[in-house]
Order: C-alpha cells, then structure tokens, then sequence
C-alpha cells in the first residue's frame, strides 16, 4: 500500500498531461470515469489485462492505469484482435446500459418515481470500489451495493456521502503483532470523480454555520452505472484550517469532529441537493449519521411559511424521511453531551423556533433521563416515518433497544420492522461461478434471483460436481492468495527466511474455512470466538473434521458507553 502513495506525486505531477491512447482502446477512457465496469462481465479482467502489474500496483484504480500504463504495453494491445474486440463488447454493453430505451424494472413498475423528484440516499459511507477507500466495513459496503442495485433496476436514485481526504485506515502488523495505522490521502486527480461546478462554471459551493463560523464545501461526483453519488468536501482554501480538516477521516478525530461531520453531511447535504435543482420525493437516512437532514428540511419548511410553527413543519418532513438502523446496540450509536451540540450549532435552532431544552429532547430517548445526551438514533427515529432494522432477529432487537422511547406499547407494537440486507449478487459473484450460470442457465440469470422457485429450478442444471469443482479451486485461490501476502509481509516485517518460507504451507483448501471480517470494535462482539478456547482447539485440531479461521479486521475502537 505504501507503494503507490509514494508514487502519487510523480503521478499528480503528471496529471494535466491528456494522454491519447490509441484509438481501439479509448472506449475504456470514457469507461474508467463510470464502475459500472466493476460489475459487468469481463470489466475488471478488461482493465486488468490492460496491464497487470500496473493494475496490482495501482489497487485495481482504472484511471491511473491508464495514466500509468507505458506506451509500449498501449500499443501492443491496440494490436491484440482478442483484446479489441474485448473492448468493442464492453462498450457495447455500457451503452446498451445506460441507453434511455433500457428496459429496467423501475421503468416498469416504479413510474410514480421520476429523476426530477428522486430517492434521495444519505450515508456517511460508501463502499463502491476500494479504489475509492470511503469506507470502513458493513455499512459503506451495503451502501455501495445499494446505488448498484439501485442503478440496475433504474432506481430514479440520489447517493449524498462525504470525501474524506484521508479515508479510514489500512494496516500492517510489525515483527512484534503490534498494528501500526497508515493514511494515504485521497487525491481526487487520481481518482474517477469529478468536481461540480456551477452554470458559470466555477466550483459549486454550499456554506453551513457550524461552531459559529461559516464553512463552505464544494462537491465531487463519482457516478456509479446510472446513479450519481455526490461526496461533500471542505478542503478548500476559503475555510479557516481547522474547518477544512471536518472531512479529514472517516470515523476520526475526537466528538466534536463527529458532530459538525453529521452536520456537514444532513444539512450540507440538502443544501447541495437545493443547489443542484433536486427535489426528492423521499429521504433515505441509512444509519443516524445523517439525522440533522431531518432539521433542515423542517427549517426549510418554516423558512417558507413563517406560519408554520416546528410541531406541524416536522410532521410534514416525517412524510418524506425513512430510516434503517444497522447497529444492535447501544454503544455503536452516536450520542453527544449537550453542550458540544450547543456549541456546534449555535443560533441554528432559532431557525425552527426551538428552546435549547426542547432542541436537545429531539435527541434524547424519553426526555427526562438523569444525564441526558443527545442521541441520532432518536432524532432519526422521531423525525421519519419508517424506522427498519436490516434482519428480522435486528428488528427484534431494535425494538426491545429502543422500548423506552414507547413505554406505554408492548415489544411487538413498537413501530421498528425489518428489511433483511441482501447483497449485489454481479459485484460479489466469482468469474468462476458466472461463467458456470452462463453456461448452463443462460445469459439471463440473474433474473430469476428474486423468485427461489425459479432459481432453484436454474440451479439444478448445474451438477454437483460442477459447483464443487468451482467451489474448490476458489477456495484453493484463497489459501494462494494467504500464503503470498502472509510470505511477502514476513520478509518486510524483517521475519527469517525461515519464518517466511513456512507461511507457503499455511491452510489447507481441503479443510472447512470460515472467514471472518469485521472491524475489531468491541460492540461487535467478534472475541466471542475466544469465549471456550478449549473447545475452540478441539475444533480447530479435530483430526477428521478440522476448522480453519481466516481473519481480516482494523484495530479496536472504543466507543462511548450509553449512559
């Protein structure tokens, strides 16, 4: 990793150079601005045979690739037949996509939603693609998978985020297991984004008072097969130093940072929208991060009809907003001291007529707690008219989690349901495995996902063997790929040979593996496999049955203990 950030200077040195490729390989300029290629059949392997090296050194990021890549390898592909028409059937594809005759399913039976009046999905993560790094786990994959989703059925579709300059973290183990953390700046000239500008063409700005000053933020906007995802950044020289560190780290600096972070992305965010000419006619708050969206939509409403009082604004806004919780207890959600909220947010209040004490029961779970905090998840919970969790057994818990925000309901009447999380089955699915559902059940597969009668049926064309033969040289692929990095890492940790050699006969493909990857927070629970060591070894060393774990995780991080 560290590789390629010391190169990102040459690289930016380098970056007003336009570089012509040769004429059978420019489709992939115009596709590398756009990650639909990351799903689609043979994307990624077009990009990667471009040049292999370049694309493992550069993290799979397609638009250094094409930056990167020497002339020499440019014009012995644009020779390549094969690869040629490799090229002309991407592109093909992407325009057959995101062609306005495409049929989709939205198109079909989701007319009521129209561009002019979208969905509009606010979170402060977004795994799309790791060469985009503006997430940390779960809920940035999950939202990344969403605008994929949400772009193959022709979702009318939104996506409001942050860009972070630094992102969340990657790490190493030193020769002693300690982790040591490393940042890479995200430098937007690398990256498939472009900066939004306004009718005069200069960058388009919003400003947000937040700690008493007014900060300013432009946006990028990274486009994601038919969805644009629009990442709000203040690192610009209008804003005083400390203001233009707010988008500095996902997840980082101290409570204050978090708060006027959460302010930038629900107020700024729908400010941005305003500026952009978007009216949504729904409000999708994906975790609590952005709750405050909720506050200015309400103070937009009174701003309009100064008759309006906050009671009838904000049963309005409830309208328009939903929300989904992701965490099933207490310690994972947001919660602040109320007087850093004051200090954030000065006079903003006033603009929706609000007391500091009824400000601050907004986000509180019943009002009148001992030691009060103000919480996102009961502001967001309060203020949209929908509230799920992302299973059944979460929706179960959320409710029992948050029963004292109703105690006059029993457990079951408390208005939380469920929506089980599900993933985009193109971006996770193996060539492998493609190509075997291709041949056997046809081009069109993925389309009988949705009904299990239907894709059980298509599943038994495929024999056992056949998926179990897949399964095993995949599974054979993941213990090569464990012993390279793990042989490779030794040696920069200065580990013996010795130490290094020995990692080329870890794991065996023929033993039952089970992986595991989660941040190592301590609400996530994930030492509970160290609860029965005992019993862990046992299984582990079973002579018949043997259990292997692959773990890949960040470092712990405290969260605050609900009061």
């Amino acid at each position: 990793m560290s590789q390629i950030f010391d190169e990102v200077g040459q690289v930016e040195r380098r970056q007003d150079e336009r570089r012509l490729l040769p004429k059978p390989l420019r489709a992939l300029e115009k596709l590398s601005w756009n990650y639909w290629w990351y799903w689609a059949p043979d994307g990624a392997q077009v990009f990667r045979d471009l040049d292999p090296d370049t694309w493992d050194r550069y993290e799979n990021n397609a638009r250094l690739l094409l930056r990167e890549t020497s002339d020499f390898r440019l014009a012995q592909v644009a020779t390549d037949p094969v690869y040629i028409a490799r090229v002309g059937k991407l592109q093909a594809d992407f325009e057959s996509y995101m062609s306005a005759e495409a049929q989709t399913w939205a198109a079909d039976n989701l007319k009521q939603l129209t561009h002019e009046n979208p969905i509009a999905y606010f979170c402060a993560e977004f795994g799309v693609h790791h060469s985009l790094p503006l997430y940390s786990g779960g809920l940035g994959i999950l939202a990344g998978d969403h605008l994929k989703s949400a772009s193959d059925l022709g979702l009318p579709l939104v996506a409001i985020g942050l860009m972070y300059r630094y992102g969340y973290f990657r790490q190493r183990l030193t020769r002693e297991g300690w982790q040591q953390e490393l940042y890479g700046e995200n430098s937007p000239q690398n990256l498939p984004i472009k900066l939004v500008r306004d009718g005069g063409g200069a960058p388009l700005l919003i400003e947000i008072e937040m700690r008493g000053r007014t900060v300013r933020a432009q946006a990028w906007q990274a486009t994601v097969g038919r969805i644009k995802l629009y990442l709000l950044d203040t690192n610009i020289p209008e804003n005083d130093e400390t203001d233009r560190w707010v988008t500095g780290h996902l997840y980082g600096g101290d409570r204050e940072t978090r708060v006027v972070q959460e302010m930038l992305l629900g107020i700024g965010g729908v400010r941005l929208l305003r500026r952009l000419g978007i009216a949504p006619s729904v409000y999708h708050l994906n975790e609590g991060h952005s709750a405050f969206l909720t506050l200015e939509l309400t103070r937009e409403l009174i701003a309009q009809n100064q008759e309006l009082n906050f009671a009838e604004a904000s049963r309005r806004v409830r309208k328009l907003c939903v929300f989904t919780t992701h965490t099933p207890i207490a310690a994972g959600n947001d919660e602040f001291d109320p007087g850093l909220i004051e200090a954030c947010f000065g006079r903003y209040r006033e603009g929706l007529g609000l007391s500091l004490e009824e400000f601050l029961t907004l986000g509180s779970v019943t009002g009148d707690e001992p030691e009060r905090v103000f919480g996102l998840t009961p502001l967001a919970i309060k203020m949209c008219r929908s509230t799920n969790g992302v299973s059944v057994k979460h929706g179960e818990v959320s409710r029992l989690l948050w029963r004292e925000m109703w105690p006059e309901r029993a457990s079951e009447e408390i208005p939380i349901t469920s929506v089980t999380n599900g993933v985009h089955v193109t971006t996770w699915i193996s060539s492998l495995l493609r190509a075997l559902y291709e041949e056997h059940i046809g081009l069109n597969w993925t389309e009988l996902l949705h009904d299990p009668k239907s894709w059980s049926a298509a599943l038994s064309k495929i024999s056992d063997a056949e998926l179990w033969n897949a399964h095993q040289l995949l599974k054979q692929r993941l213990v090569a790929y464990i012993r390279y990095r793990l042989y490779y890492s030794r040696l920069l940790r200065g580990e013996s040979m010795e130490a290094a050699e020995s990692s080329r006969s870890l794991f065996d493909a023929d033993v039952l593996t089970i992986g595991f990857a989660r941040r190592v927070a301590a609400y996530k629970r994930w030492d509970l496999l160290l609860e029965d060591t005992e019993r862990l070894m046992r299984i582990i060393d079973d002579e018949k049955r043997p259990v292997q774990f692959v773990l890949r995780a960040k470092r712990i991080r405290r969260m605050p203990a609900r009061r």
